[in-house]
């Protein structure tokens, strides 16, 4: 007989790609904790990992799997008066709301496996106020069943209230509810929500015991006992040598093939779609909705238009929410829930391609009034905006998003209406400056800057990769090809591939010609 599940967890719709070692370390992290939040940046995938993780663990919660999904709620500060909050949506969700126009569950849905003559709320498994959880007969529960029957003399008193109330009084009910209930609440999108769902989540932990959290947002909640997942996007695949099992890519064509059957990856395919994974970062969700555009273009035509896909509402699900429709609204969102000294040092970061570090973020930033320290950066990683790494010494480096930098640079990609003339120019004068830093020899580079030729081997700049540029600065440095793995987080072999395609497109013979490249380019740019 099928196991029976207990819950609302959405089932999934497609396949699920990549993400084992992530999927493993949220279920380790539950075995010593209790709350998990799970965040990354727009469209890296924080929700379907989340619903994963929460499946993956059902045998450990038998009381069930709840899933509040947030999005809807509007924060506190311009909801409407009497509207629904986190309370409300979580009371919903365990069928506890059952109020005029809001639908309840039954006493099923929170694991009565009784015939349905034995329920004492009769044979519809509901009670007068929507919700009678049932207790099993196993000697313990006089107090348990004392606690539930004054949660159930609570709603039928309040039933009726105005609206709102959920809000102001219903905190104690669900943690009532929940007290000797062994289940798991997802909170899904918590982060423009956070004054109000971090206490409400550290008051039901302290109230329910035997009730874990797990929470997706572009921000931790910042309460004691958090463990935190940051999501990063996809791997990508080296462009010299493209692996179709690279999830990146893997995705790419599970997609494809689902609204175009006779999709398949040829080798010139596969070469093309590992060039449009690499434009879009890897984000599962940017990755998503190019591949569902193969229905009416070629591969070539689409990474030629893929400046149209990030900006396009048509190119998403229509069932999506808005923010999720397409790249811009779900950027859009993540700039709204930023302070405004956030946007601004976000805005100044953006002229910045690749990694870099602290002193390069504030030779970067000119813009009087942008404050540059390393507590400034670590609260943009906190929002998902940059994504940090440490190097062989210990020193963080961060990287942001080319999609997160187009949302400055890129008119028809960042705000309706916004000039970005000085943005152009400050990408020219930051990459004449500080060569080492940008590169733009991608297609998907938001304004391509011309370099100047040197005098060792052919002129090579505008034909490396930004990756390829990176390792040339690390080789300048003196780092050996495991020590540049080790600092970029990639394999050796992918170091080795790099190395031989700087030294075959700049027509140099040997590492010492590539740093004597590279430091005659960084000279030509300081004088």
């Amino acid at each position: 007989m099928a196991e029976r599940r207990h819950g609302n967890l959405p089932a999934e719709m497609t396949s699920f790609i990549g993400r084992t070692g992530e999927l493993s370390t949220a279920s380790r992290m539950f075995a010593g904790g209790r709350l998990v939040t799970v965040t990354g940046p727009a469209g890296v995938g924080k929700s379907r990992l989340a619903l994963r993780v929460a499946d993956g663990l059902r045998r450990r919660f038998p009381d069930g799997l709840w899933h509040v999904e947030l999005s809807p709620i509007v924060p506190a500060h311009v909801r409407p008066t009497g509207g629904p909050g986190p309370v409300t949506a979580i009371a919903e969700a365990l069928g506890l709301a059952e109020r005029e126009g809001r639908p309840g569950r039954s006493a099923r849905d929170w694991g009565d496996r009784r015939p349905a003559r034995e329920r004492r709320d009769g044979p519809e498994g509901r009670s007068p106020a929507g919700w009678a959880p049932h207790v099993p007969h196993d000697g313990r529960t006089g107090r348990r069943a004392d606690r539930e029957e004054a949660a159930r003399r609570d709603l039928e008193h309040h039933e009726h209230d105005e609206p709102g109330w959920w809000e102001r009084e219903g905190h104690d009910i669900v943690a009532r509810a929940l007290r000797d209930r062994r289940a798991l609440i997802l909170l899904d999108t918590c982060e423009h929500l956070l004054g109000e769902v971090a206490p409400l989540i550290e008051e039901l932990l302290a109230q329910a015991p035997r009730v874990c959290v797990l929470a997706t947002g572009r921000s931790p909640l910042g309460l004691a006992g958090e463990r935190v997942l940051r999501l990063d996007p996809l791997p990508l695949t080296d462009l010299a040598r493209p692996d179709p099992s690279c999830p990146s890519v893997a995705l790419f064509a599970e997609r494809a093939v689902a609204v175009d059957p006779d999709f398949s990856l040829t080798p010139g395919v596969l070469s093309t779609v590992t060039q449009v994974c690499t434009c879009l970062d890897g984000l599962p969700l940017a990755i998503e909705l190019a591949a569902a555009r193969t229905r009416s273009l070629s591969i070539g035509e689409l990474l030629e238009r893929l400046d149209d896909m990030t900006t396009m509402p048509g190119w998403g699900a229509y069932t999506a929410s808005p923010r999720h429709r397409d790249l811009r609204g779900a950027i859009a969102w993540s700039h709204e829930l930023c302070r405004p000294d956030q946007r601004q040092l976000w805005e100044a970061l953006a002229v910045i391609e690749g990694g870099f570090g602290l002193d390069t973020a504030r030779r970067a930033v000119t813009r009087e009034g942008v404050l540059v320290s390393g507590q400034a950066l670590d609260e943009l990683v906190d929002r998902s905006i940059l994504l940090r790494s440490d190097d062989l010494g210990g020193q963080p480096r961060y990287r942001m998003l080319e999609t997160y930098r187009r949302f400055f640079l890129d008119p028809s990609f960042g705000p309706v209406g916004r000039t970005v003339v000085d943005h152009r120019f400050a990408v020219e004068r930051w990459s004449r400056a500080y060569p080492g830093s940008a590169t733009t020899s991608l297609a998907c580079a938001p304004q391509p800057v011309a370099a100047a030729p040197v005098r060792i081997g052919r002129p090579v700049t505008g034909t490396l990769t930004p990756r390829e540029l990176e390792v040339a600065e690390l080789i300048a440095e003196g780092l050996s090809n495991p020590q540049i793995a080790v600092r970029l987080l990639i394999a050796k072999r992918t170091v080795d591939a790099h190395v031989r395609n700087i030294l075959a497109k700049g027509g140099l013979a040997s590492r010492t010609q590539v740093a004597a490249w590279f430091a005659e380019r960084t000279q030509w740019a300081d004088a």
